[in-house]
């Protein structure tokens, strides 16, 4: 029902005239007089079309992405942790040791747990303060992040989700234009 709510949404707003992003300076002081913004300052909106088309695949790059993020970074969170439970358990650590699902499981709920506290933060943070981000943008950004983490692991490379989107929202607000990334911000996060 969440998702059907989204998309109607989606579709009302695309029939009021379509999404329009603007940054937090200049939500800011709205008595200043506007210039006329150069092609790069421009403003980046979705017609109602593609708008609506994004909305629906960046639901779908959302699971890939949570898939991800998943399969990823809870074996690295609770890596050390089976680790030394296998040491109390076995006396040592053996690569054909199996790990026990209660681990992962724990491992799961801890970061559900992380993502209920902090998330709404870190979306605030990295979806709008960071750069604005479009449906269209999103879908890139997740498909980039997703992918990028999902190689990692099947290399057995241990990457961070978080840093992997965070490079994608960079990567993404500054190829959309060179001033859309607040870079004060990202200095910050690094």
């Amino acid at each position: 029902s969440s998702y059907c709510n989204a998309v109607a949404e989606a579709e009302i707003e695309a029939e009021e005239g379509g999404v329009e992003m603007r940054l937090a300076s200049e939500l800011a002081d709205p008595d200043r007089p506007h210039e006329d913004p150069t092609e790069e300052e421009k403003e980046e909106k979705d017609s109602a079309e593609v708008h609506l088309l994004f909305h629906f695949l960046q639901v779908l790059t959302a699971c890939f992405g949570s898939f991800a993020h998943g399969g990823n970074d809870v074996s690295n969170a609770i890596g050390p942790l089976v680790a030394l439970w296998l040491i109390y358990q076995q006396g040592g650590v053996t690569q054909e040791a199996a790990t026990p699902v209660w681990l992962l499981f724990y491992g799961g709920v801890g970061i559900c747990t992380g993502l209920w506290v902090w998330g709404r933060r870190v979306i605030q943070t990295m979806g709008k303060d960071l750069t604005p981000i479009t449906p269209s943008s999103g879908f890139t950004i997740e498909l980039a992040s997703a992918f990028t983490v999902v190689i990692a692991s099947n290399i057995g490379l241990p990457v961070s989700t978080t840093h992997c989107k965070v490079g994608s929202v960079v990567a993404v607000g500054w190829i959309r234009s060179r001033k859309a990334v607040d870079w004060r911000l990202f200095r910050n996060i690094f």
